[in-house]
């Protein structure tokens, strides 16, 4: 059985030596441990370690945007997940905390709550405005969204933004695709997946007061810029206030004309592309939608083993000069010391004490000079959830006396149709459903999973940072299919604790009774895997136990 503890963290502040900090303190569920040794314990953490809660990156920017503040949000209703473990551990390598919505729900609800994926922008809505009406995220921000179980992310979050800036005046960037959906096609172009699903051809929509489309030439009036030309909703990003109002108009559009998801995005584009500065990833600069791939499209193919190879390597310095900030200041960007080893042998070369290494969330990130009359030099593992600003007074940033190059040790290939090497993969159905998206799952496991380096998923619902060491264990079982998701009777240990857990009662008070997203249409959630009983009981015994 689960049983609760209290964890304690690392703080330096207030002079306390980091490991006796008695400040920060979370919930911990501990699930029996498995018979393998490779089998971690499940922790459950508090979102609020050491005055600080959902943890956002900070990372710089250009000229315009000196330094920006980037939430990636996804959507999951199920946990664990394969591909939720390789988006969030890969988000933790690059830089970033992936903030995950809907776990709340019970596995599956997405497809007993309406037509298609309606459910996961009526979420983000509700959650992006409550987080900023609280504080954790502001309008000006930037937000990433990404499907949470067939996208993956291949190249580091300031690359993200670095490409953004590409793109003119912060617009809403949303993924391009090869396949026109879900309208109906009219020429070879269009695309070569047309499941029968699409709209009535004979439908017509409103545009404008004098113009309206019929069905059939939706496909005709994207204008063709690059080989990723009809937009798809699984990937996207911008400033939070344009998202929102991008979100606002396509759940209207959803609930009011009852179109799913994927129609009322086309018609929010449709009817205010040049209103809301909407722009498609048609050259595939951020975005890379892998419907419709084609072998040669890539200079190496998905994912064979050498997917991943060694970068371009960062020139040697054989002694690197140090400097140390004022106080309450961070380093210019690429002047951070992100290992602690460099960090030791700054406050050798500096003549001050050096005092070891210690994960602090929410606390002065990287290498560190306490100068509270300690006079020492820490190191802080915590990366992107340290602290967006500075928070303590007397804390100074050792670093590198000139930036240097970060180029990632192993680089994903190029796409040879648009010469650009995206950051985020999009394997939307069906091209999840061969062999090539279970080679991807292990190659990102191989390059990005790490146990012990403090990988974290921040799960918005129940304002908890969730330990992937555990939850993100598959080396008992080999995935061999998207649809598999095995689970081992700890993990159903874990899963009974879980959905114990209250909602973020600000959340729900936001949400109200009048929701949406509570809303199913295609049948009731307490009846979710009723065909398999040890997994019903796990999931319903939270309900009925909370």
């Amino acid at each position: 059985m689960a049983r609760v503890s209290r964890l304690r963290r690392p703080c330096p502040d207030g002079g306390v030596l980091p490991g006796s900090c008695d400040i920060v303190t979370g919930m911990v569920f501990v699930a029996s441990r498995p018979s393998r040794p490779t089998r971690r314990r499940a922790q459950l953490y508090s979102a609020i370690f050491c005055c600080f809660a959902a943890p956002a990156l900070a990372i710089p920017g250009s000229p315009r945007h000196p330094r920006r503040r980037v939430h990636f949000y996804t959507f999951s209703d199920t946990i664990p997940h394969p591909g939720l473990c390789a988006l969030a551990e890969a988000t933790s390598e690059l830089g970033g905390v992936l903030r995950v919505i809907g776990l709340s729900k019970r596995p599956g609800y997405i497809l007993i709550h309406s037509h298609s994926p309606t459910l996961k922008f009526l979420m983000l809505q509700e959650v992006v405005e409550y987080e900023v009406s609280v504080g954790r995220v502001r309008e000006d921000d930037l937000m990433i969204f990404a499907d949470g179980h067939d996208t993956l992310l291949q190249r580091p979050i300031a690359h993200i933004l670095a490409a953004y800036e590409r793109f003119a005046g912060s617009p809403f960037l949303i993924s391009g695709e090869k396949n026109c959906w879900p309208w109906p096609h009219t020429h070879e172009s269009h695309g070569k997946w047309d499941p029968g699903m699409a709209i009535d051809p004979n439908t017509t929509f409103q545009v404008h007061k004098w113009l309206q489309l019929s069905a059939i030439e939706f496909c005709r009036a994207i204008p063709e810029r690059g080989p990723y030309r009809y937009p798809n909703i699984g990937l996207s990003m911008g400033p939070v206030f344009r998202v929102l109002e991008v979100l606002r108009r396509n759940n209207r559009i959803v609930l009011d004309e009852d179109v799913n998801d994927q129609g009322a995005m086309w018609l929010v584009i449709i009817r205010h592309a040049e209103e809301l500065n909407i722009e498609i990833d048609q050259n595939a600069e951020v975005f890379l939608n892998m419907l419709q791939y084609q072998p040669g499209d890539l200079e190496r193919e998905p994912c064979a083993d050498d997917y991943f190879r060694p970068g371009l390597p960062v020139p040697p310095v054989e002694h690197p000069g140090f400097v140390v900030t004022g106080r309450q200041e961070y380093c210019p960007a690429g002047a951070e010391i992100t290992h602690a080893e460099v960090c030791m042998s700054a406050a050798a070369a500096l003549g001050l004490q050096w005092a070891g290494a210690f994960r602090g969330v929410g606390d002065h990130w990287h290498c560190l000079h306490a100068d509270d009359g300690r006079n020492a030099v820490f190191f802080n593992s915590a990366g992107a959830v340290g602290a967006w600003d500075p928070p303590n007074m007397a804390y100074r940033s050792v670093c590198l006396s000139a930036p240097r190059p970060h180029v990632r040790e192993n680089s994903p290939p190029r796409n040879l149709l648009t010469n650009t090497t995206p950051a985020l993969l999009h394997f939307n159905g069906p091209s999840h459903e061969d062999e090539t998206w279970p080679s991807c799952y292990h190659a990102w496991t191989r390059e990005f999973r790490v146990v012990g380096a403090g990988h974290v998923m921040f799960d918005v619902d129940h304002d908890t940072l969730l330990d992937t060491d555990f939850l993100c264990e598959y080396g008992w079982y080999t995935i061999r299919d998207f649809h598999a998701l095995p689970v081992h009777n700890q993990m159903l240990e874990y899963l009974k604790a879980f959905y114990q857990q209250p909602v973020d009662p600000g959340l729900s008070a936001w949400r109200g009774n009048m929701s949406a997203v509570d809303s199913t249409r295609l049948g009731r959630e307490e009846d979710l895997h009723s065909e398999s009983r040890f997994v019903h009981i796990a999931i319903s015994r939270g309900r009925q136990e909370a």
